[in-house]
């Protein structure tokens, strides 16, 4: 390579990449503030709602698989499947 075209990747890299992923930034941000405030109270609301509902869910589900009978249930079958294997 040569310096004429070092100095060209440099300014590329040093200036006009900065530059490209603020506006793909910036222009980001205006598209949510956009849709944040396209949406209506209720469907907020409705939103809020189903989070709220997913996070219970996903509390009950690691209840589950953290208890000690799940994990017991879970090695047992493990090892009847090892003996399976080992035998066959």
């Amino acid at each position: 390579m040569d310096e004429g075209m070092i100095f060209v990747m440099v300014i590329l890299f040093a200036f006009v990449l900065p530059i490209v992923i603020y506006g793909t930034w910036t222009s980001h941000k205006k598209d949510m503030a956009k849709l944040n405030a396209s949406l209506n109270d209720s469907e907020k609301n409705n939103l809020k709602n189903e989070l709220a509902a997913m996070k219970s869910r996903l509390e009950v589900l690691e209840a589950i698989v953290t208890d000690k009978k799940y994990q017991l249930s879970e090695e047992i079958s493990s090892l009847r499947k090892a003996e399976r294997s080992s035998i066959n």
